[in-house]
Formats: C-alpha cells, sequence, structure tokens
C-alpha cells in the first residue's frame, strides 16, 4: 500500500479549487480502512464509498444507478480514474464524460495498454486545467 506519486498534491488541488472529491472502490470496508491508515488520503475526500455499501462491483449498472441515487453527482461534468477498464467502460455507459485510465496501475510492472481510454501516468498533468 503507497501513495501514487504527486496524488496527494492533485487532490489538494482540486480540494482548494472547490470540486467534489468522493472515493469509490470496490475494496471492502475493512480494506478501505487500513489504506486510509497507511496512506492517510481520507482528508482529500468528501465520501469514500465501497462498492459493498450499495451490493454491486462498479462493473455493474446498477453499482452506478445506486450511486447516482446517493449522491447525485452529474455524470456529464464528472471525472473518473480507474485502473481497470471494464470498470471505466461501465461508467461510460452510465454517462461519465471523462474517464482516465491509470497508466501503470502496478509501480513493480510496467505500463499497461489502456485500450480506448486516454491514460494518465502523472496526477501533475491534470493540474494545469485547473
Amino acid at each position: 500500500i503507497a501513495l501514487r506519486p504527486d496524488a496527494d498534491t492533485f487532490l489538494a488541488a482540486i480540494n482548494k479549487a472547490g470540486k467534489r472529491v468522493i472515493m469509490i472502490t470496490n475494496a471492502h470496508r475493512d480494506s478501505l480502512s487500513l489504506k486510509m491508515e497507511r496512506i492517510e488520503l481520507a482528508p482529500y475526500f468528501e465520501r469514500l464509498i465501497s462498492s459493498h455499501d450499495y451490493g454491486y462491483p462498479k462493473e455493474s449498472p446498477a453499482f452506478w444507478d445506486a450511486l447516482q441515487a446517493d449522491i447525485g453527482f452529474d455524470p456529464g461534468r464528472s471525472l473518473f480514474i480507474d485502473d481497470t477498464l471494464p470498470i471505466l467502460r461501465s461508467a461510460r455507459d452510465f454517462g461519465v464524460a471523462h474517464l482516465l485510465a491509470v497508466k501503470q496501475p502496478d509501480s513493480k510492472k510496467g505500463p499497461k495498454d489502456t485500450a480506448e481510454f486516454a491514460a494518465l501516468g502523472d496526477y501533475r498533468e491534470l493540474l494545469e486545467g485547473l
């Protein structure tokens, strides 16, 4: 469990810009708690949501319906970053307009093919638009 380089810088900047920041994960609540203890990212997020809260994984259309009912986000104005192509496709099918894949989700392995999605290699790339 480790923080991606400059992820905290990015999260601080989007918070400062007044953006709503919510983490959604397929990790179970116990795993999520352990991760947050080790890397202290919780203060950057308005909410930490486990797909287990809704009973559907992020790959399921039902997850996105439940998320929408819970937090009332605008898919056309939302940015979603993930390292799993089926999850990105599910978000796209729901109507999430701004999608980015993580170019190298495992720092011990090389970059992966992100197929039809633009890939994020460095969170500082996203700071220019703020």
